[in-house]
Order: structure tokens, then sequence, then C-alpha cells
């Protein structure tokens, strides 16, 4: 079997563009971006990679150029997948390497060719007809959008069960009347045949109700998986444009704070300078303080020697 790596940072397109594949009988690998497109290519065999055009990060041609010009993996076909059409994203594909494009969602037809060459070169086996895929909702599911289409289909469903009920009813009495008309002619045979009309219109109607809503069933499933796929993108988007927010808000208030910043530092630059002439002033006035000092202590040792003097004078 073969196996194709589907590149697509879209949950959602992942979702129908896989379910086409695996209808045509591939085996699916995801990746999310073209950086991990490269790292599953370079550890996992890969016969064939379905790689979308946009994409954050690396997009989808340099990705395809990377893979290409690769001599290890330049032998895996690449086909470009794109909401967009022209001829000069064609050559920009060709140039790049892809051996097609393809519009998303990819009509049957294109993608059952393009793996039928494929499948050629490889010599793989084609593989056979698979039943017709349910129509997938596009990307950036509508919730709106989603439980309209789930109530048409309810009403499409009502609308099948009214219909056979009066077709049912109108061969009821399609049957009955003839019956009276035969009723001359014998009413066991009559009998007998309605009776086992009745039972294949019966059965008839069972088994065309049963078919109906196993494919209402199936359309459902997969509206509901749709539905989670969006809700999931929706979510990583809010989450995206939290943390886009969260770093705006950080611009705005970082130049606040700086020159916040800038103000206290000026601030404490001029207390820093008054407090050093304070102190250079208080300085001045210790020293001045201490020659005073100095000059009474030495105004008061020369009068005590003078005293003294005098007194060994007068007493001796």
């Amino acid at each position: 079997m073969m196996k194709a790596l589907l590149v697509d940072d879209s949950k959602a397109a992942r979702f129908a563009m896989s379910k086409l594949l695996k209808d045509q009988g591939l085996e699916v690998e995801m990746a999310a971006s073209g950086e991990e497109a490269l790292d599953k290519i370079a550890t996992e065999p890969i016969n064939i990679v379905f790689m979308d055009q946009s994409m954050p990060g690396m997009g989808g041609i340099a990705a395809t150029r990377a893979i290409t010009s690769n001599e290890k993996t330049a032998h895996i076909p690449v086909v470009l997948c794109t909401g967009n059409e022209g001829e000069k994203l064609e050559q920009m594909a060709t140039e790049a390497g892809a051996i097609g494009v393809l519009t998303k969602p990819p009509r049957e037809e294109q993608l059952k060719a393009v793996l039928a060459a494929i499948r050629t070169d490889s010599g793989e086996p084609p593989v056979a007809a698979v039943p017709e895929p349910v129509e997938e909702v596009p990307s950036g599911v509508d919730m709106e959008t989603v439980m309209a289409e789930v109530e048409k289909l309810l009403d499409g469903l009502r609308t099948r069960i009214q219909e056979v009920e009066k077709g049912l009813e109108s061969r009821i009495a399609e049957m009955a009347r003839q019956a009276v008309r035969a009723s001359e002619k014998g009413l066991q045979p009559i009998q007998s045949a309605l009776a086992q009309m009745d039972d294949r219109i019966a059965d008839k109607v069972k088994e065309q109700m049963a078919v109906d809503a196993s494919n209402q069933r199936i359309q459902l499933e997969a509206l509901r998986q749709q539905v989670n796929a969006g809700l999931d993108e929706m979510e990583e988007r809010e989450e995206r444009l939290r943390e886009a927010l969260l770093q705006e808000a950080q611009k705005q208030i970082l130049p606040l704070v700086d020159r916040k910043v800038a103000v206290l530092r000026e601030n404490l630059a001029e207390a820093r300078e008054d407090a050093a002439t304070r102190i250079a002033a208080l300085e001045h006035q210790v020293a001045a303080l201490q020659k005073s000092l100095l000059a009474k202590s030495a105004l008061i040792a020369v009068l005590a020697a003078g005293a003294a003097f005098a007194a060994a004078y007068f007493l001796g």
C-alpha cells in the first residue's frame, strides 16, 4: 500500500483530504508544517507528498524545493495543493519540482489521474473504484451553516418518509380497487396476490428506509467530525490571537516602564548630588569646630600653665 504524506496547517483541510486519499486506498500520514514534513520524510518511508501551498513558516513551495533538491528525497513525487489557481503558481510549482497542482478540495477525477500516474511509474496495480465520498464541508466551519445543513438533511429524510408513505397508500388503494373489480372471479387468488405484493412492498420500503437512514447517519457523523475540527481550529486561532494581544500589550507597557525608570534614576541622581552637597557642608562645619576646639584647648593649657607658675611663685 502506498503511503502518502498530507501536509496542511488546517485541521479541517487535513480531515477532508485524508478521507479522499483513504478512499483511494492510500495510507495517510499527516504534518502541520513544512518543517514537520521534512522531519517525517527523513524518518519514514513516504511514496507521495500532498503539500499545501500557503502555510506559516516554511511555505509549500519552499518545502517542495527542499524535498526535490535533496538527492535522498528527490525520488518522492510532490503534488502542490492550493486554493488559488493560475499559470504563475503552476510555473512556480514546476520550478520547485512538483509533479502537478491540485485545487482544494480536489475533484475525484483529478486525484485519480495523479495517483494513476504515480502507480504506473512505481509499478503498483491500480486501486479498484470506491464509492463516491460524502461531500466535505470546507475549512472555517460556520456553526449556523452546519446546523442549517443538518436541518436540511433531516427535512430531506422526513420528506422521503412521507413520499414512501404516500406511495404505499396509493399502491394499497390501487390493489384494493383491483381486488374489488376482480371479486367476481374469486377473492382468494386476489387476496393471496395482494398479501404477496404487500410483503414485497413492505420489504422494499423497509430496505429503502434503512438505506436512507444509514446514509443520513454517515453524513451526520461526517458533519459532526468536521464541526469538532472547526472548533479545534477556532480554539487554536483564539490562542494565537491571545498571544498576539499579550505581546502587543507588552510592547506598549515596556516603553512606559522605561520612562518611569528613567525619571526615578534622574530623581535618584539629584538626591545623591543634594546629599553630597549637604555632607560636604557638614564636614566643613565639623572641621571649623575642631579648629575652634583646638584653639580653645591651647588657650586653656596656656592659662593653666600661667596659673601654676603664679601659684609656685607666690607660694614659694
